[in-house]
């Protein structure tokens, strides 16, 4: 998103569906610190710190791959 918007510092709000969830809606300052704290979020489920650091880092990786070599402007 951040490489689509051409910024990450967008602040945007996200509403959760689920019928458990502890939050319903959550407020952003940045696509960065969304993807962060997902990623934390794998930790409470017992992903080890460094798997949610590579996480981030590959989705990374994919994203700027996809991005530039297969997305088109309309």
């Amino acid at each position: 998103m951040k490489r689509y918007f051409g910024s990450d510092t967008i602040a945007f709000d996200l509403t959760a569906d689920g019928l458990n969830a502890p939050f319903k809606q959550r407020h952003f300052i940045s696509f960065s610190a969304s993807d962060k704290e997902d990623a934390d979020s794998r930790i409470w489920l017992g992903v080890h710190p460094w798997g949610a650091i590579d996480g981030l880092i590959l989705g990374d990786n994919v994203a700027g791959q996809v991005f530039t070599t297969k997305l088109r402007t309309l």
